[in-house]
Parts: structure tokens; sequence; C-alpha cells
């Protein structure tokens, strides 16, 4: 097997002195021990060491794999002298000196190839050629071309033109020339220029004063490349108002602490309508209030502990004689489809009257005198209050209150059944017609993130009163929702609290088929904790 050592090109006298040494192996070496034979590729000139036996046989380069013989001169010249030491090579080209550098090139790879034997060695020195033949490193000018520019600040200098002339250009088609020949051209240059004889760039100093001619650079304009915030995509319910957490009157968790009441005196009102299911709850304790919910009885003593309380009216509610429940559910299947409330099958409807009629004629607790006396101090300390009632005679309490407060009373029993839109958010014709919307009203607090709000199905009205601001119109032109004006006082009487009813369906659930009734009740508890909509 051969091995070779990589190196450039030896020189004649190298050859000489490798034979030499051939020759003190061989003479010095003991009886019947084999000396490795040493010479060089006759192509690629890499020093090859094979074994004696081998001398006079054909085999191949390991580095350039071009076919060479095994030399087989047994009688090395032996007074060769020591191999001087090594001198730069002068090689003679073999084209003239002022040709094209391509045509050189490619005069010097043809021969080459045909002189080597074939397309291996034409291919070895094509490699060898380009490797040598490196493009030099470019300046350091060059190099930061693109770059970022360094923290050394940049100073107007005004540099004399060199009195020697330029050197020709070089055309860019033309490749680089070696690195040996850049550094002669640098050589040349600096013994005929001494100013350029190693000075450093980052050693020019400016001029104390620069020149009047030179106008200074303006600082640099910073470019604001931020994009502008994208609002997100607002989403809508089904009944055409705006879904999140941030739309309403209050925010989530943002009543953290705050403690609510919930409290009706008919005994079965939470049996089905207010029962642990109602989207109520859920809505009041994102917004991070602690819900309490309590029938029958009321007592005092809770009002120590609450931050607002909701009243839920009761009703003196009585059949005629001898009318049994089961008949009033009955004659439900003799309505005409005209008295059926919207968004209601006869069958959905018979059910809810069944419900009704369960908590009307349950055990009731109405308030007595010492629980509205107690509740009037609650409201002139700032506590909130809500007052729910609904059409005659599901009043009693609220009537009682804002008489109490106000000097109004609660009354009335109009079948609304229609979905109001809020004006102030200037809906397109489309859209009111699209979500059903049947009236206009004026914007308020209460109204906060909401478009479309049903009025409910038979309701009563609060009447006019220069403490009371009205928040929502019925459709008939009532107040429907006021709140009270007297300073420090939280107090808002709602004449529909049948939207606020949930059936264990959602096809019977009022709230789930009402426009707006969650976010209403929402808006309520926030405006009773002290939000007003003015921030």
């Amino acid at each position: 097997m051969l091995d070779g050592e990589s190196g450039a090109k030896k020189p004649e006298s190298n050859e000489r002195y490798d034979r030499s040494f051939q020759q003190d192996l061989t003479s010095s070496r003991p009886e019947g021990i084999s000396v490795p034979i040493l010479f060089r590729c006759p192509v690629c000139d890499k020093r090859l060491s094979i074994a004696e036996r081998k001398a006079g046989s054909h085999t191949f380069c390991p580095h350039c794999k071009s076919p060479i013989t095994v030399p087989t001169d047994d009688a090395p010249p032996t007074d060769l002298p020591e191999p001087p030491p090594r001198a730069p090579t002068v090689v003679a080209l073999p084209f003239p000196a002022d040709a094209p550098v391509i045509d050189q090139l490619a005069n010097s790879w043809v021969r080459i190839g045909v002189l080597g034997g074939g397309l291996v060695v034409l291919l070895a020195i094509l490699v060898a050629v380009t490797l040598s033949v490196r493009k030099p490193t470019p300046p350091e000018e060059v190099r930061n071309q693109g770059q970022p520019p360094t923290s050394v600040p940049v100073v107007p200098v005004t540099i004399p033109p060199s009195p020697t002339s330029n050197p020709p250009s070089t055309p860019d088609w033309a490749p680089a020339p070696p690195p040996c020949e850049v550094k002669r051209q640098e050589k040349s240059l600096q013994a005929a220029d001494p100013s350029q004889q190693s000075t450093p760039k980052t050693q020019i100093e400016p001029a104390q004063q620069p020149p009047a001619s030179v106008a200074q650079a303006p600082p640099p304009r910073l470019i604001d490349t931020a994009q502008p915030a994208i609002p997100p995509v607002r989403k809508y319910d089904q009944f055409g108002n705006p879904i999140g957490p941030d739309v309403g009157l209050g925010k989530d968790g943002e009543f953290k602490g705050k403690k609510l009441l919930f409290w009706s005196g008919f005994e079965n009102t939470g049996k089905i309508f207010f029962g642990p299911t109602n989207p109520l709850w859920k809505a009041w304790e994102r917004q991070g209030f602690t819900v309490i919910v309590r029938f029958g009885q009321f007592r005092t003593e809770w009002l120590r502990d609450i931050d607002q309380l909701w009243i839920l009216s009761t009703a003196k509610f009585e059949l005629p004689l001898g009318l049994p429940p089961e008949a009033v559910v009955a004659a439900v299947d003799f309505l005409p489809a005209s008295e059926i409330p919207s968004g209601f099958t006869p069958a959905e409807y018979k059910f809810i009257v069944e419900a009704t009629l369960d908590m009307a004629l349950s055990r009731v607790h109405p308030l007595n005198e010492p629980a509205y006396r107690a509740i009037e101090k609650f409201v002139q300390a700032g506590k909130g209050l809500c007052l729910l009632s609904d059409d005659d005679p599901f009043l009693v309490e609220s009537n009682e209150l804002a008489n109490r407060l106000y000097g109004v009373s609660v009354k009335g029993n109009y079948i609304a059944d229609k979905t109001a839109y809020v004006r102030e958010r200037k809906l397109a014709p489309d859209e009111i017609r699209k979500f059903k919307g049947q009236y206009e009203v004026a914007d308020h607090p209460l109204l906060k993130g909401v478009n479309f709000l049903y009025e409910g199905i038979t309701i009563s009205n609060v009447g006019v009163s220069d403490k009371l601001e009205v928040a929502l119109k019925a459709s008939d032109g009532q107040p429907l929702i006021a709140v009270s004006k007297v300073a420090g006082q939280r107090v808002v009487v709602d004449c529909a609290f049948t939207q606020f009813c949930h059936g264990p369906t959602e096809r019977t659930s009022y709230i789930l088929k009402s426009a707006g009734a969650v976010r209403l009740a929402e808006n309520i508890a926030a405006y009773l904790a002290g939000k007003d909509g003015a921030k």
C-alpha cells in the first residue's frame, strides 16, 4: 500500500535528497530487513512510500488517483551533497505574460489534462487551481459594507488627493489576483507614497474646526415602525348584543368582596323560576359579587352584612272561588295564537302559566313595617336597592317602597312583548330588522353594552317624579325602569321581572330568550355598587 504526505511541489534538489536518503536506508539496513521505497508522484508531486517488494510494479497515487510505476533504481547516487535550503520556486509560464487571465487558465488546464492522461487528472488539477487561486480577503472597508455601523462617531474629514496617479482599474469581469500579487502591489504603493505606510485608520484626527463648506449632517430621524394596534373583532350573541367581559358597565371581578342579597316572600320562588341554575347567579359571581339567595320570611339582620338588596315583589293573589289552578292551566289550550307570547309554543306557555301559579299561590311572607323602616335606613346609608315588579298584582313591595322613598306608585297591566333598540348605537336598518327591533329608546348607563333589549311580556310602570330619572321607557311610552336622582342614594325600580325568570329548559326560560336580560342585570348590580358610566 502507498503512503502519502501532503505538501507543495518540491524542487529538483529535494528529489535528489529523497534518493540519497533512500540509499542511506538501503546501505545501512541489516540483512533480511526490507526498506520502503521513497519517491514522488510524477503528477501531483506528493511524497510516497511503498514496500521494496513493489519495485517496478504499477499502482495508483493515493492522492490524485493517477496511474504510476514504482521506481526500480537500485543504484541511487551516493555522492549527492546535502540538500540546500529551500528557495522560492520560479515557474516558467507556458503562455505570454500579457495574455488574458481566463485564456491563460484555460490553456494551462487543457495542457495539464492532456499530459496527465485523462479526465481524472484534469478534475484533480482543477480543484487544486481553484483552491490555490482563491479570492483574497477583502479590505476592512469592503467587509463592513451592509453591516450596522459601529459606535465610533463619524467626523467629516477633508483628505487631500494623493500626488501619485491611481493605478489602472481592473475590469469587473477579471478574477482577483493571487494573494502574493496583492501583497507585492501594496508594498510597491507604500514605497512610492510614504504617507500610506502603516498609518492606522482609527488614528485619523479631525480638524479642530470643520470647514465652513461642510454642512453638519442632521440628527437621524427616528421612524416609528410599530404597527397600529388592530382592534379585536367584536362578537355578538343571537340577539345582536356584543359579547365580552369589557362591554358592560362593570368588569369581571371588579366587585370582589361585595355582597348581594336576592329575596322574595314567595316560598316557591326558588322552586322553578329562580332556582340554582338561573344564569343571574353566575353572572353576578363573574363580576366578583358574593350572591346570597333567600325566600320566605325577611330578616332585618341580613342588612348588616350586605352591600345591595334585590327584592322580587310578591302579590295578594287569589283565584275566584271554586276555580282550581288546573282549570287556569287548561284554559291556555283555548287561547288564540295572537295571545301566546312571542317565542313560545302553546305547550311551553302552558308550563310557564303553571309555574307562575305555583309561585303565586304558594305561601307568601310580605314585608312588615319593621322591615320597611330597616330598608329605608339601608338606602339612606348609601347601600343599593333594586325593586323588581311585574304586572298587577306582582308589585306589592315595589309600590310600597317607591311611595315611601319618592312619593310615586308602581301599577299597571300592559301587554308589551316588544324589543327595544338603542338610538345612540346608530344601527343600520338591516340590523334592526334582523334582530327584530320594534321601538327606539335613548341610551343610559344601565344600557351599556346593550343594542337590543326585550321589555317583557306583561308589565307595570313607575310614576313620574323629579326624584327619579327614567332609564328605559316601555313601548307605550311609560317609564319601565327608573333610577334615583337623590344624592347619595342608589335605587333602581324595574317593572318587568319576568325577563329574569328561568325555566328548567332553554325553551321555557325567559332569561335565555330575552334580548339583553343578563347584561341589564349585570349593569344594575354595577350601578348599585357605585358605577354610573361616567368613567
